[in-house]
Parts: C-alpha cells; structure tokens; sequence
C-alpha cells in the first residue's frame, strides 16, 4: 500500500513539474526565435529581441519600479507580518479571532475589488496622489497573510525555553531578541521576504488601479 502511495505522489511531482515548468522552458525558447510571432515554426536563432528590451529606456524604467516597489513590499509586508504573527502566537486578547480573519481577507478578495477600493479610498477620501508608494501600499496588503502565515508557522515550534535562559543568564528582552530570538527565526524572515516581493513582482492588477 505504502508503494502505491509513493507512485502516486511521484506521478503527482511530475505532472506538476510538467505543467508549472514545461511552459517557462518553452516560452524561454522561443525568445530565442527569429520570429515576430510567439510560436512555431522557428525560423533562426537571434538575441535581438532582448537587445531591444535591454535598448528601451522605458522598459528598463519598468523593471527598475518593479525590483523598487517588491523590494519595499518585502520589507514592509515581512515586518508586519512578523509583529502579527509573535501577537497571534504568543498573546491572547480579545478580538484575537476577528483580527487574525481581518488579516487573512486580503487571501480571498479579487484583486480588481482592492485595486478598485485602494484606489478610491487614496483619491477620494485621503486625496493622495497616486504612485508607486500606493502600489507598494497596495502590495503590501496582499502579500501581509502569507507573510503573516509563514512567521506564525516559524513560531509555532520556537523553543521559548532558550529565551529563557538567555534572560536567566541576565540578557535583557532586547538582547535575548537580537541574539537568541531572531537568528532562530531567520529562515522563516527569509522565506516571508522573497514570498512577499514574488507576490509584488508578478502583480499587475493592483499595480494598473494604483500606479497613477
């Protein structure tokens, strides 16, 4: 049984390989084609197409916001997540539930519908000028649930008996944090931070609503 179990979960990884993987190594192929259309037949090998792109001042101008905006997104959306997650883990409080579901509904809402209500909240309400500080705002809210997910999932399983014996051992809470706590957690700040930016980087909805 535990064979056929393990035959299934191979067949699983390769179809998934196939139909997440296969495509990206087409596409790349065919950048290569000598043709003015994506597809077959192939005419000849040429690099022209990326001298093009890399000869655009606008498209190196778009790619430059887009590294920016993930950057920031990263960094803000990795640090809410992780003051979330230590609240939700390590603290109960009232209205605990509602502000974890708070948390998670950016998970679920149709990327139109924020782009939409970020957009007139920035404008109509705050009269804020569109940019790309609302796109990393806008980001920033989709991507705080699975950065908030990946911290709560890192601290489920911390080891607090080693923060207190770094304070037992006179560390302050501060110390304890920077020396003990954070190095421990690292792995799930990384992860949160190159998830976050990913998020920001392949988004193009909420960055049309909000680029201004």
């Amino acid at each position: 049984m535990r064979k056929i179990g393990d035959k299934i979960l191979s067949l699983y990884f390769i179809v998934f390989f196939l139909i997440v993987y296969v495509p990206l190594f087409v596409l790349m192929v065919l950048s290569f084609n000598d043709s003015s259309l994506l597809g077959l037949p192939w005419v000849g090998f040429t690099t022209r197409w990326y001298e093009q792109f890399l000869s655009n001042p606008s498209a190196l101008g778009s790619i430059l916001n887009t590294v920016v905006v993930g950057l920031i997104t990263a960094f803000l959306a990795t640090l809410g997540g992780m003051m979330a997650a230590f609240a939700l883990v390590r603290h109960r409080f009232m209205g605990r539930s509602i502000f974890n579901s708070l948390i998670l509904i950016p998970m679920v809402l149709p990327y139109i519908l924020m782009g939409v209500s970020i957009s007139l909240l920035f404008q109509q309400i705050l009269h804020f000028e569109l940019s790309l500080i609302t796109v990393a705002i806008g980001h920033t809210l989709v991507a705080l649930p699975y950065s908030t997910l990946t911290m709560v999932a890192r601290l489920t399983g911390f080891d607090r008996s080693l923060e207190e014996a770094a304070m037992d051992l006179g560390a302050d809470e501060l110390t304890t944090f920077r020396k003990v706590t954070l190095p421990l957690i690292m792995p799930g700040i990384i992860a949160s931070a190159f998830l976050a930016f990913t998020i920001s980087f392949e988004d193009i909805t909420l960055a049309y609503f909000l680029g201004g």
